[in-house]
C-alpha cells in the first residue's frame, strides 16, 4: 500500500482559486478520497474531481469515482502533486434543466417551451442539503390545488392562481380528472438557483415577435407567443429528489418477515431502535430525481445515496414565477400591455348597509372595506390606469317607494370610492340592505389574463363642464350605438366626480343613451326633491368590444300595463345580483322625453320618473314632458351581468 503524500488541492470555477494542502494516499479510490475530504470540509456535492490535460479540465463522473485511483488524476506540482476540484456552475444546471426557458402550466407537470425568450447570464447557487431529509403528506384540495402542486408550486404567490386558471382554461378540452387522494413523500433538497430580471438577456427572436405583436394590436398574437415561448419563468428553482407514495396504509414488521409484493410496492424505511423496519404498502409511486428502482421494491437508503451525484438531481420545486412579458425591458413591457388594451380585472358582489337618516344623505363605499389586498395594489398602481364601475340593488322587497343610484368619486392620485344615494318619494328614516356590483377595469400590467376569455374593453371618457348651468343637456358621441346593440356588444356608463363636497353631495346624475348619437344627461337633488344644475363631471362609457358570452348580456324592450310604469320582469333567484343596466331611446332630435331613472330589484327593472318640487319653473319641467308609451316601442334596456371573479 502506497503511503500518504502531500497533495495540493486547488478548487477551480470560483471567482478566486482556493488551494489547500492535505496528505492523501495516491492508491486510494476517489470514492474514499471524497469521504476523507468531506470529513475535512474540503469537498461537497458541488465539487467534482477533475484532471488537467493540456490546460483543459475533464470531470470525473460521480458514479465513476469508484473506478479511479487518486494517482490517475493528480498532476505534478513543484516537488509535490496537485489535485483539481471543479465547482459546478449555474451555467451547467441552466443548460441541463433549461431554466431560462419559458414554462406553461399543464396537467400533471410543468411544460418547458421549445423556443427561448431569454438567456441567463448569472445566477446565485445555494446548497440546501444541510436541511436533511423531509417527510410529509401531500393533499389535493381542489383541481386548482392539484394543478399547482403537480406543477411543483407549493407556496402561494400573488400571480399563481392566475397562472393556474390559465392552465385550466387551456387544458379544459382534455377533460382530465384530478386525484383527491393523499400522498406520502420523501424529499431531499440539494441546491437552490436564484436569479432575477437583471440576470436575463432578451433574445433577438423574442424581441422581434414582441415588436410585431405590438404593431398588430391583436391580443391573439400574444397568445400565440405564449404557446411558443411559454407564459412564465420561475426565478427560484430547487433541485434534488422527491418520491411520492400513493396511499396511507402503515404497518411495522420484522426484517425476517419482509417479502416482495407484486400488486403493491413495499417501501423500506429507516430501522427503528428495536431492529424492526417500517413498511408501507402503496398502490403507486412517482419519482423526481435519484436512481429509480429496477424492480417494484423501493430502498430509501439506496435512493438517498444516489442523490449524492448531481447527475441524478431534478427540479423538485419552482418558486417566484415571473410572466415572460413582465421580464421584458420596461419600454417593450408597457407597449405590450397597452397594445393588448384594457380588460375587466375584477368583479364582485358586495353587501352594504345604507343609512338614510335625513333627506339627500349619501353613503360612501370605500374599496378598502371589501376588496382583497392584491386588487387594492392593482388600483394603486398608476400603470394599470384603473377605473371603477358599479351598480346597486335593494335587497329588501318591502321597501318599494325608493330606488338607488350610484356614481364614482375619484380624486387625482387617490383611491376611488362609490357614492350611493337613495331617492324616496316621501322621506322616511331607514336602513337599507343593499348589494353593490363592483367592476374594476384597467391594463393587465401583469399579463395574467392573456390566455383567458376575458373581454377587451373600450373606455370612452367624456368631460362635461357646466358652463350654462342647465338641469338637462346632451353629449354628442362619435360612436353609433345602434349598430353596437345590433352586434350584441354590451355597453353602459357611470358618472365620475373629481370634486365632492356640500355643493354637490346631494346631486344624482342620470343619463340615457339615444339613437341620434347622443347621451341625455340630467341631475336631481335628492335633498330638496327637484332637478338641479348639472355639476362638472366625467361620464365613463364602457364598451365590451369583443364580448362573446351572450348568456350574460341582453337588450330587451319594456313591458307595459295599465296604471303601472314600464318594466322588465327578471327571473327571480335566491341570490340577488345587481346588473349593469342602460337605457337606449330611439328618438328624433325634437323628442322631449322626461329624464328616466331605472330601478332594479330581484324581480324587475322599472322606469322611474322623479317628482320635482320646482312648481314648473325648471327647464326639465317646462320642456321635457313626454313619457314613453306602449305604442311607440322605442325604448330598450341593456342588461349586463358579468361573471364574478
Amino acid at each position: 500500500m502506497h503511503s500518504k503524500t502531500k497533495i495540493f488541492i486547488e478548487t477551480i470555477g470560483l471567482k478566486s482559486s482556493i488551494i489547500k494542502i492535505k496528505f492523501l494516499n495516491p492508491d486510494e479510490r476517489l470514492s474514499n478520497i471524497r469521504k476523507e475530504l468531506e470529513h475535512a470540509n474540503i469537498i461537497n456535492n458541488m465539487l467534482v474531481f477533475s484532471k488537467e490535460i493540456n490546460n483543459e479540465f475533464f470531470e470525473v463522473e460521480r458514479e465513476d469515482e469508484e473506478k479511479f485511483q487518486l494517482k490517475e488524476i493528480i498532476t505534478p506540482f513543484k516537488t509535490a502533486k496537485k489535485l483539481f476540484l471543479k465547482r459546478l456552475t449555474w451555467n451547467f444546471f441552466n443548460k441541463q434543466y433549461k431554466l431560462d426557458y419559458g414554462c406553461t402550466i399543464g396537467f400533471g407537470e410543468i411544460r418547458r417551451a421549445n423556443k427561448r425568450a431569454f438567456e441567463m447570464n448569472d445566477s446565485i447557487l445555494t446548497e440546501t442539503n444541510s436541511k436533511g431529509i423531509k417527510k410529509g403528506q401531500l393533499k389535493f384540495e381542489s383541481k386548482e390545488d392539484w394543478m399547482k402542486k403537480t406543477n411543483l408550486f407549493f407556496k402561494d404567490y400573488s400571480n399563481i392562481n392566475d397562472l393556474i386558471n390559465s392552465g385550466l382554461s387551456v387544458e379544459s378540452s382534455l377533460n382530465t380528472n384530478f386525484d383527491r387522494e393523499t400522498y406520502q413523500y420523501i424529499e431531499i433538497s440539494k441546491l437552490k438557483l436564484t436569479f432575477s430580471k437583471n440576470n436575463l438577456t432578451l433574445t433577438d427572436d423574442f424581441k422581434n415577435v414582441i415588436i410585431e405583436a405590438i404593431k398588430s394590436k391583436d391580443p391573439k398574437n400574444f397568445r400565440e407567443i405564449i404557446m411558443e415561448y411559454g407564459q412564465f419563468i420561475p426565478t427560484n428553482v430547487i433541485l434534488g429528489g422527491r418520491v411520492y407514495f400513493k396511499g396511507t396504509i402503515m404497518s411495522s414488521m420484522s426484517p425476517e418477515n419482509s417479502s416482495a409484493s407484486i400488486d403493491s410496492m413495499e417501501i423500506e424505511i429507516e430501522s427503528d431502535p428495536d431492529g424492526s423496519k417500517k413498511k408501507t404498502n402503496f398502490n403507486s409511486m412517482r419519482f423526481l430525481g435519484g436512481n429509480h428502482p429496477k424492480d417494484k421494491k423501493f430502498n430509501e437508503e439506496a435512493w438517498i445515496k444516489s442523490l449524492n451525484s448531481y447527475h441524478t438531481w431534478e427540479c423538485i420545486e419552482y418558486r417566484k414565477p415571473n410572466n415572460i412579458f413582465q421580464l421584458l425591458p420596461d419600454d417593450l413591457r408597457k407597449e405590450s400591455y397597452k397594445s393588448i388594451g384594457k380588460k375587466v380585472l375584477y368583479t364582485n358582489i358586495i353587501d352594504y348597509n345604507y343609512r338614510l337618516y335625513e333627506p339627500g344623505m349619501y353613503g360612501t363605499f370605500e374599496l378598502t372595506d371589501a376588496v382583497p389586498q392584491n386588487i387594492l395594489e392593482i388600483i394603486q398602481d398608476e400603470e394599470t390606469d384603473c377605473d371603477i364601475f358599479a351598480a346597486v340593488v335593494n335587497v329588501d322587497k318591502n321597501s318599494k317607494d325608493v330606488f338607488f343610484n350610484c356614481q364614482i368619486f375619484k380624486e387625482q392620485k387617490a383611491r376611488p370610492s362609490i357614492i350611493i344615494h337613495g331617492i324616496q318619494k316621501k322621506f322616511r328614516q331607514r336602513i337599507y340592505n343593499l348589494k353593490i356590483a363592483l367592476m374594476i377595469v384597467g391594463y393587465d400590467t401583469k399579463f395574467n389574463f392573456i390566455l383567458s376569455d376575458i373581454a377587451n374593453v373600450e373606455l370612452i371618457k367624456i368631460n362635461y363642464e357646466s358652463k350654462f348651468e342647465r338641469e338637462f343637456d346632451n353629449i354628442k358621441l362619435q360612436r353609433e350605438l345602434g349598430s353596437i346593440i345590433a352586434s350584441g356588444i354590451p355597453f353602459f356608463g357611470i358618472p365620475v366626480l373629481s370634486n365632492f363636497d356640500s355643493s354637490n353631495n346631494s346631486i344624482i346624475i342620470g343619463h340615457n343613451f339615444s339613437s341620434n348619437q347622443s347621451i341625455d344627461i340630467f341631475s336631481y337633488n335628492a335633498k330638496i326633491n327637484r332637478y338641479s344644475k348639472l355639476p362638472d363631471f366625467t361620464l365613463y362609457l364602457l364598451i365590451l368590444s369583443d364580448y362573446s358570452n351572450l348568456n350574460n348580456y341582453v337588450s330587451i324592450p319594456f313591458n307595459y300595463k295599465i296604471l303601472k310604469s314600464p318594466f322588465i320582469p327578471l327571473q327571480s333567484s335566491q341570490s340577488i345580483i345587481p346588473k349593469y343596466i342602460s337605457l337606449y331611446l330611439s328618438k328624433k332630435d325634437n323628442d322631449n322625453y322626461k329624464p328616466i331613472f331605472l330601478k332594479q330589484d330581484n324581480e324587475q327593472i322599472k322606469v322611474k320618473y322623479v317628482h320635482c318640487r320646482c312648481n314648473r319653473t325648471c327647464f326639465v319641467c317646462q320642456n321635457k314632458k313626454t313619457k314613453i308609451s306602449k305604442s311607440e316601442r322605442n325604448i330598450n334596456c341593456i342588461l349586463f351581468d358579468p361573471l364574478i371573479r
